[in-house]
């Protein structure tokens, strides 16, 4: 398929020990007479990486899997897909260890659809054997856009520290690859005296983020650094308090710096809108507008965003079987997100389908009373619950009556609707969004 041009002598890749042009970055071979699929344990490492760029220029599928998943969940992933090659593992039952790679011994016939190019596992089920269908194009199209709208050019060293696995670091690599720029890779976190170092040393000229990462930025001081080839900041991975918004958009207009919200989900490859730069003060409370090439809508009947693009995935798998299907969704996306559109076509999302509860038969937008609540506090929280009480979770004990006082003032809710429940941590995914499903074990 040859998604990246290696022939070129441009640097590609620079990691703490070398850097590497696009022409010596270490090409893998994966040989086999049918299509196949190859299944990565990713860790942002030069070998993960070179592995993934050569299965992507291969006419085989990839899974990409977070290198620290639950053994047993991985166990059950490899008997229900039985991949071909293993990269990353030591060892499994019914493979081989041939240098780097897990082969597997027995010959089984696979029908994979010539199309596929990547799995994925949907955002928040990590403890699922659900994976979305990603093609070629549908990678390549959403690759070209993200290089449109945040002008990547050949010039630009964006910071790899976000996982491979999650659908906004592979589309760091995606795009700045394709746009034969370079990447510095590290599995370093922003809260490291060492990770600062890599990126001043080697001029990195963009960071992404998701709202953890922004809010830990705050935390170290991030604004009052020496990053004179700093040029681009993204943030995506879910919603940022407004109020880190305005901090970081000041600071960005401050520097000459160009700051973009972003939105999207696994499921379009990842990207589906975007504020651009200079409307992030004005429109700091919305998603913004549809990428280059796609298409944004709300259904008038229940609200729900709608994206179409030739970003649209596939559709599901959840078993080897699902790999032979086509295109389930026509280019489009019924999203799950609730939204309003402004009189610019600025879209804003309300919450979630599913992010709901009945109290008292009044309906309750779970996304809408933490984001109330963080505006009016700015302190980390989340919520969850069932039909019979609201249950918000914080980190800090002596917030627990104005989180109470807020949401009688705010809801008109009585005291027995809901609990403000105390916890050591906000349990969270790799990618930084909450995971209200551990959340709620927990809770209730």
């Amino acid at each position: 398929m040859n998604l990246f041009n290696l022939k070129s002598n441009d640097v590609a890749i620079i990691t703490n020990e070398q850097t590497y042009a696009f022409s010596e970055i270490p090409k893998i071979e994966f040989r086999s007479a049918s299509k196949e699929l190859i299944l990565i344990l990713c860790q942002n490492t030069i070998d993960i990486l070179a592995t993934y760029i050569s299965a992507m220029n291969s006419e085989h599928a990839v899974m990409l899997i977070a290198e620290g998943i639950n053994r047993e969940l991985l166990a059950n992933i490899i008997e229900t897909y039985q991949p071909k090659w293993i990269i990353g593992l030591e060892s499994h039952e019914g493979y081989e260890k041939n240098e780097n790679q897990l082969i597997r011994t027995k010959e089984i016939v696979t029908n994979i659809h010539p199309d596929l190019a990547i799995l994925l596992s949907t955002s928040g089920t990590t403890g699922s054997q659900k994976f979305v269908r990603l093609s070629y194009d549908n990678i390549r199209v959403n690759a070209e856009s993200i290089i449109d709208y945040l002008q990547i050019n050949q010039n630009e060293r964006a910071i790899m520290n976000l996982p491979l696995s999650y659908s906004y670091g592979m589309s760091i690599v995606n795009s700045h690859l394709l746009a034969g720029a370079s990447i510095l890779l590290t599995d370093e976190s922003v809260m490291e005296k060492s990770f600062w170092e890599f990126v001043k040393n080697h001029k990195a000229t963009s960071i992404a983020g998701v709202p953890f990462t922004y809010q830990m930025l705050q935390r170290i001081g991030f604004t009052k650094m020496e990053l004179p080839y700093l040029k681009t900041m993204t943030q995506a991975g879910g919603r940022l308090n407004e109020k880190l918004v305005k901090h970081f958009a000041e600071y960005a207009i401050e520097q000459n710096i160009r700051f973009y919200i972003m939105y999207g989900q696994t499921e379009a490859a990842p990207r589906i809108s975007y504020i651009p730069y200079e409307k992030v003060l004005e429109k700091s409370s919305t998603i913004g507008i549809a990428i280059p090439g796609g298409k944004l809508s709300i259904d008038a009947e229940t609200e729900e965003l709608i994206y179409k693009g030739a970003n649209v995935m596939m559709g599901y798998a959840e078993n080897l079987a699902d790999l032979a299907n086509g295109y389930e969704l026509n280019g489009v996306l019924y999203t799950g997100d609730t939204a309003i559109v402004d009189e610019d076509g600025y879209f804003t999302i309300t919450g979630r389908i599913k992010r709901f509860i009945k109290l008292f038969g009044l309906r309750i937008n779970l996304d809408d009373v933490e984001k109330k609540l963080e505006e009016e506090l700015q302190i980390s929280l989340a919520c969850t619950g069932s039909d019979d009480k609201l249950i918000v979770a914080i980190e800090q004990a002596d917030f627990v009556e104005q989180v109470k006082e807020a949401l009688e003032r705010l809801y008109k809710l009585h005291k027995t609707a809901f609990k403000v429940k105390v916890i050591v941590e906000i349990p969270r995914f790799v990618s930084g969004k909450t995971d209200y499903m551990k959340l709620k074990e927990s809770c209730l």
